[in-house]
């Protein structure tokens, strides 16, 4: 089965509150992605990640709109990884997933399914996009060195995964103490090989109250669904 795992637990320290029902084209934000997931004809099963106090608020969002994809709303941590883990308690060992963030609301229903699509025949995959800025190491305000841009790119979401590897990985970071930035970070340390499919621009990630104007811009002007 493949599994759609949307995460909207974060605190939105950047943001200046939680963002995740921040209202965006008429839909709590959160509810864009979920959206995009119910659409695509790959996913089985979707399960959201809320923070304890938003959970009740995206059940009633999610019933009032038939969505019928949605088996749970569960509560997440402080921490991505918290939020991760507590997903993955609710899905099965076997099957794929496909991670998303739901502060990017702009993800797409095809590319969920060309996603699903990559990590059941060739493996592990995630969207991403080369860096196309030069690139500078910064220490205590001065430049150390500009990085070499070639073969950089920056990691978006849906990230995917078949579920007995991500479980190993999360597994093998729990004994060594480690915590990663994306699911995709936490597979690298099995040396598995992770694909990349070709991110979008406007896959982008509210991050600062000012993005909200930027993603209304992207509706009007049709950019984005």
């Amino acid at each position: 089965m493949k599994f759609g795992l949307i995460l909207a637990a974060g605190r939105g320290e950047r943001f200046g509150a939680p963002k995740q029902k921040s209202i965006l084209g008429g839909h709590p934000m959160a509810l864009w992605s979920i959206l995009a997931f119910e659409q695509s004809p790959a996913v089985d099963i979707i399960v959201m990640v809320a923070d304890e106090d938003s959970v009740e608020f995206f059940e009633r969002q999610i019933r009032e709109r038939n969505i019928d994809k949605v088996e749970a709303v569960v509560p997440g941590g402080a921490e991505r990884i918290n939020s991760l883990l507590a997903g993955l308690k609710v899905l099965p060992e076997q099957g794929f997933v496909a991670v998303h963030d739901a502060a990017r609301p702009f993800v797409r229903a095809d590319e969920v399914t060309a996603g699903f699509k990559m990590v059941t025949t060739k493996g592990s995959a995630i969207y991403a996009l080369p860096v196309t800025d030069t690139i500078k190491c910064v220490k205590k305000n001065l430049i150390v060195q500009t990085v070499p841009r070639n073969g950089l790119y920056r990691a978006q979401t849906p990230q995917f995964f078949p579920l007995p590897i991500l479980h190993q990985a999360l597994h093998k970071a729990a004994d060594d103490g480690f915590t990663g930035t994306d699911e995709a970070s936490y597979v690298e340390r099995l040396e598995e090989k992770i694909h990349i499919l070709p991110g979008r621009e406007e896959n982008i990630k509210i991050t600062f109250p000012q993005d909200i104007e930027l993603a209304e811009n992207l509706i009007a002007s049709g950019a984005c669904p």
